[in-house]
């Protein structure tokens, strides 16, 4: 649809652009985990195609209405939101709603149409006022965040979308289906006890080694890093006195959220991988998250773009290129929370350098200008999650090939080395039937890694593989949390999402057939990107990760190693990198340009595609 309707003259704030909101192939049937809705459109922040994936309970309830895809189009000239109850689909006025925050809004328009069962998506002050990094939320923990799809949704003066269904949701084989479940809720027991249930050291300890927090100033110190150690041991402490409940999205044994008490006294909920995203701040404090983030939600923001805009603002403060005049006298410095808190308020409403810091910060360093753009750091526009692991090879070759940065999933923390184990270790993994991966691959994971970035084939080949696999699950609506997200995946093959679609849809698919409509998806996604002016120069990351290795914490904090284990900290070899784009191209079949070739796409039915890119002088020979 995106394809048809979207062509690359058509601006991300045109009538003419659309937001395609699909539920998954499996949201709201018996399968666990399959709850997930994807907003796809031109993306403001990046001008590609750009989707955000959201869970919770909407899809579900859009799936019970009775449809599966809405395609909003066009613009109201006054606010609006929409209304869908079954067959009943109306258009109606939110003046009344404009200007409230994403708690009152949701909470207003249940009030309205009389009923709690009511499942709403909706902006917030951000969304109205076109923050770039404004997000759609949903219910608590559950929103729609990178790429601006809010921000689409408020040049639509579209407030809110309320869907309520009361239809059943009809399978093709009922009892293959539960059978199905039944064998992934048995293989859950790993996920929780070795992800969920180990709090303080596995969510925050374990991945705040990795956090770097010199990710804009370029500087960690001792003092900085000795917090990280300490982090774990009081944030086990928080969790067992502060938090409320578990919180999962629809049909979901995971139960990936936390419910604390926010300062307005409601729940704030935060989900796990991403309660240290405030720390690009360099706070790190488990009360401060639960106030960033409560925020975050309430006006709509991105957590992961809003803490990088006020790191970056703070970084160039230092730096000397921003002075009190532009920030109309707030001095800017790490570790104030006060300061942070009050740029939330400043980008929600673009007020003073809020404004420019609204436009997240690519746009916004090219703004400020006086050499601000050499340090920001973003992939095709889109800014990077404060996250150590980028300095790894496979990392990087993750996020420079997706075809949405900072979507790239700690799916192979195990190869890449980011959750280092023994060879013995990994034998015992790959027996218990956790390797998620094609047999031929076990020796890629077998071999020792390379830090350097050395064995790019077998990178390459494990992260094309990813792709196709984190594709079918976002057409599936499956969560990546029952796929290849963490060392245990619920969901460990290819054949088992393919008997996952048969079961429910009555399609006779297997592995071959399921893996070739993946391909698809992505090639036609990528030439989309293409034909919007994307090629090799776009696909890299920023080159502060080669210039900069990562500090070795036992040189930082004696005895670090003894409570945080640690892996070699070589610095990747730039050398290897275009190695490793080239290898990844050729697997996919595109062009040393990036550029999918004409017998790739009309091997997967692509041939109008092709044909469109040879009109265009874009696909040529």
């Amino acid at each position: 649809l995106l394809w048809d309707r979207v062509p690359p003259e058509v601006d991300a704030f045109s009538p003419d652009n659309l937001l395609i909101i699909s539920a998954g192939l499996l949201t709201g049937t018996t399968i666990p985990g399959a709850n997930r809705t994807c907003i796809t459109y031109k993306s403001p922040v990046t001008d590609l195609h750009c989707f955000s994936n959201m869970g919770g309970f909407w899809g579900t309830e859009l799936k019970h209405a009775g449809y599966d895809t809405i395609i909003i189009s066009g613009k109201s000239p006054a606010p609006v939101y929409l209304w869908i109850n079954d067959e009943q689909v109306e258009i109606r006025d939110a003046n009344h709603l404009w200007g409230k925050d994403t708690y009152k809004t949701q909470r207003v328009i249940q009030e309205e149409l009389k009923s709690t069962k009511v499942q709403t998506m909706c902006i917030g002050p951000a969304g109205e006022n076109k923050v770039y990094h404004a997000t759609i939320e949903h219910s608590p923990g559950a929103s729609a965040s990178r790429g601006g799809a809010a921000t689409i949704m408020g040049d639509k003066n579209l407030k809110a979308i309320a869907v309520r269904g009361t239809k059943d949701i009809p399978v093709a084989n009922p009892a293959r289906l539960i059978e199905l479940g039944e064998h992934m809720l048995n293989r859950t027991d790993a996920v929780r006890t070795n992800i969920f249930e180990r709090t303080g050291y596995t969510q925050v300890q374990y991945l705040l080694r990795w956090g770097d927090y010199g990710y804009f100033s370029g500087v960690t110190t001792p003092e900085l890093q000795q917090e990280i150690i300490d982090i774990g041991d009081r944030v086990q402490d928080f969790v067992a006195r502060e938090r409320t409940r578990e919180v999962a999205c629809y049909n979901c044994g995971i139960r990936c959220k936390h419910a604390y008490l926010n300062p307005e006294g409601g729940q704030t909920f935060i989900k796990c991988g991403w309660e240290f995203a405030p720390f690009a701040t360099q706070i790190v404090d488990p009360d401060f998250i639960i106030k960033y983030t409560y925020l975050c939600e309430k006006y709509g923001l991105d957590v992961v773009t809003t803490g990088n805009c006020i790191a970056m603002a703070i970084d160039l403060y230092q730096k000397g290129i921003l002075t009190k005049k532009d920030t109309d006298g707030l001095h800017l410095e790490w570790k104030n929370a006060e300061v942070a808190f009050s740029l939330i308020e400043k980008m929600a409403r673009r007020e003073g350098i809020g404004d420019i810091l609204a436009n997240s910060t690519y746009r916004a360093a090219h703004q400020i200008g006086k050499g601000a753009e050499n340090h920001v750091i973003h992939i095709k526009k889109l800014d990077t999650f404060m996250f150590r692991g980028f300095h790894r090879p496979h990392m990087c070759l993750m996020e420079t090939v997706n075809d949405k940065p900072c979507q790239s999933k700690l799916n192979n923390t195990i190869y890449s080395g980011i959750s280092p184990i023994s060879r013995k270790e990994k034998e015992a993994w790959i027996k218990d039937g956790w390797f998620p991966y094609p047999k031929e691959f076990e020796k890629y994971l077998l071999a020792d890694v390379d830090y350097t970035g050395g064995d790019y084939e077998g990178d390459a080949q494990m992260t094309a593989y990813d792709m196709d696999q984190y594709t079918l699950a976002d057409a599936t609506g499956l969560c990546y949390y029952w796929m290849m997200f963490w060392r245990y995946p619920v969901i460990n093959s290819r054949t088992m999402i393919a008997d996952l679609i048969s079961a429910a849809t009555g399609i006779d698919i297997d592995e071959a057939k399921s893996t070739k409509i993946a391909k698809r998806i992505v090639n036609l996604a990528r030439a989309h990107n293409v034909r919007a002016g994307l090629r090799r120069k776009d696909d890299r990351v920023p080159e502060r990760l080669f210039q900069r290795p990562m500090q070795p914490a036992e040189e930082l904090v004696p005895g670090f190693i003894q409570k945080v284990p640690q892996v070699p900290l070589q610095q990747f070899d730039a050398r290897f990198f275009d190695k490793r784009v080239d290898t990844y191209y050729e697997i996919k079949g595109w062009d040393n340009d990036g550029i999918p070739t004409r017998e790739t796409l009309e091997e997967f039915g692509l041939d109008y595609v092709s044909q469109d890119l040879e009109r265009r002088g874009i696909l040529t020979g």
